[in-house]
């Protein structure tokens, strides 16, 4: 039995009754994982369809030679049974979310593609009435971007598919060893997290958050 008396002022996981899907399960999405679970999510379902490779583990809360070559929905749930026992269920789906994939609930990105993130849209428009939140976490280099939309704000909506679903050919484009690092990684989980629980009391939260976090070593 778990005690989660002392955060219930922030989340109280006996209250919270959403589905939650979070697609992908590398850098960021491993971490958003870890976080919800540690939070007192009891139920989480994990896309991916990647295995786990030796250079993913810097920026994922796993990190050992044993898992290279399994599946990451595999490494994140033993990760996960490691750090909470049997307190969250992960429910994998050793696939990728296609246009016609059911979602619902709050749906988290966790991607690295534009070219996936429309596929996600487009599974979330099928499904538009029974997803009350999706977060879409995008991170290049140090700059990090955060989308907040509600399917049921068509304004949001048309903002977000008309100006921020370009092709991969207009993202940005960074050499290898400049993608990522770990404190980008748990510092986006975090964010997503807080939103989260902004979102389960009831509070409107942002729909585009942005921060560069190369700038964190001046901030204090």
């Amino acid at each position: 039995m778990r005690d989660f008396s002392d955060q219930t002022k922030f989340f109280d996981p006996d209250s919270f009754a959403w589905d939650v899907h979070i697609i992908g399960a590398g850098g960021i999405g491993n971490m958003v994982v870890m976080l919800l679970a540690k939070m007192g999510v009891q139920k989480i379902h994990l896309w991916d369809d990647d295995n786990f490779e030796l250079r993913n583990g810097p920026t994922e809360v796993a990190y050992s030679e044993k898992f290279v070559g399994k599946p990451k929905v595999d490494v994140a749930e033993k990760t996960i049974e490691f750090l909470v026992g049997d307190h969250c269920e992960i429910i994998k789906h050793y696939e990728r979310v296609t246009k016609k994939t059911k979602l619902s609930g709050i749906v988290i990105s966790g991607v690295d593609s534009m070219a996936s993130r429309q596929v996600i849209w487009q599974a979330i428009k099928e499904c538009f009435l029974d997803v009350a939140l999706y977060i879409d976490a995008r991170s290049a280099g140090e700059e990090i971007a955060i989308f907040n939309v509600l399917p049921s704000d068509f304004e949001a909506c048309e903002i977000y598919e008309k100006d921020w679903l370009f092709d991969d050919s207009e993202a940005s484009q960074l050499a290898c060893g400049a993608r990522n690092i770990g404190y980008i990684s748990t510092l986006i989980a975090s964010i997503v997290a807080a939103n989260l629980t902004k979102f389960e009391q009831g509070e409107e939260l942002k729909f585009f958050q942005s921060l560069d976090a190369s700038n964190l070593h001046t901030m204090f």
